[in-house]
């Protein structure tokens, strides 16, 4: 007897398929209705974008550093000069430190600290803001950090032997050169009459670096024009340096100086931050052929 064999498949697509009846056409959207749909869609599309852009610019708004996407013109030539150093590292020497936040001095010249700390200078220090960001976090407890890092910042110059130290308290991350900032600080400067001024350069700074750290350096600025204090600028976290100091001795020191301030170095970070520090030391020391330096621009305020 024969074998036959049934596809179920040509069952399946000989079956009537209007057996159970003519299907109901779909719906034709209407004019208006499709109008609506892309309204939403629309609608949909700015608001991810616009949240989008949002978030980006808070993020923006809220970091606090500037970056010049064009090069500064550095003066050229600029030869290295000598700001009276023999007089700098005498005893009794009158010298203001003018920084943003309460850690900059240890950070940025804390080999010269210790030296001048060493020579008997009479220091003085100004801070601008409270620190009261730290690292910046959403969340940060900024009453905590106002009060941290102040007795930080005044352990630190106990340290190098500050005669004086001032805090103007204004926001971390806030900070402008307007005519408050200015008048604090040309109060100072009129009452102590430096001879040396140490503060960031304003003007041809490091081509990343803080916006506070700028603005302190235009505020001092500015003060010493206005008090007509016959003093040299010695501007740190610069990107032309004319001067060098050497601290090749005074490594340890400094690395002490910084220890001092447990809320921002500390555990893995204070080993980072200590190998940067040193990598910029060995650039600016190789200014001068020593191992390591500290790079000043210096220029003179004349009355």
């Amino acid at each position: 007897m024969p074998v036959r064999f049934t596809s179920l498949r040509f069952k399946r697509q000989t079956e009537d398929p209007f057996a159970d009846g003519i299907p109901e056409p779909k719906p034709v959207p209407t004019p208006e209705e499709l109008a609506a749909k892309r309204r939403r869609a629309i609608r949909g599309r700015l608001w991810f974008y616009g949240t989008t852009f949002g978030i980006l610019y808070l993020a923006l708004w809220y970091q606090p550093y500037e970056v010049d996407w064009i090069p500064r013109k550095i003066p050229n030539p600029n030869p290295l000069i000598d700001p009276d150093s023999k007089h700098l590292f005498e005893r009794g020497t009158r010298v203001l430190i003018v920084t943003a936040h309460p850690d900059d001095s240890e950070f940025f010249i804390g080999g010269l600290l210790s030296k001048l700390s060493k020579t008997k200078a009479e220091l003085h220090q100004v801070i601008c803001t409270d620190g009261d960001k730290g690292y910046y976090y959403f969340f940060t407890d900024a009453a905590k950090n106002r009060v941290v890092r102040k007795r930080e910042a005044l352990d630190a110059a106990r340290a190098w032997h500050a005669k004086t130290i001032e805090f103007l308290g204004y926001p971390d991350r806030f900070l402008h050169p307007n005519p408050d900032v200015v008048y604090q600080i040309q109060a100072v400067i009129e009452r102590y009459r430096p001879e040396y001024i140490l503060t960031f350069d304003g003007e041809l700074p490091s081509r990343v670096s803080h916006q506070d750290h700028r603005r302190a350096g235009d505020a001092a600025r500015i003060a010493a024009q206005k008090a007509h204090v016959p003093c040299w600028l010695m501007l740190f976290q610069t990107c032309a340096p004319n001067y060098v100091v050497d601290i090749s001795d005074l490594w340890e020191d400094q690395k002490k100086l910084l220890q001092i301030h447990k809320s921002q170095f500390f555990g893995s970070h204070l080993a980072g931050v200590e190998n940067m520090i040193e990598a910029s030391a060995e650039k600016d020391g190789a200014r001068i052929g020593v191992e390591l330096g500290e790079g000043l621009r210096c220029e003179k305020i004349s009355p």
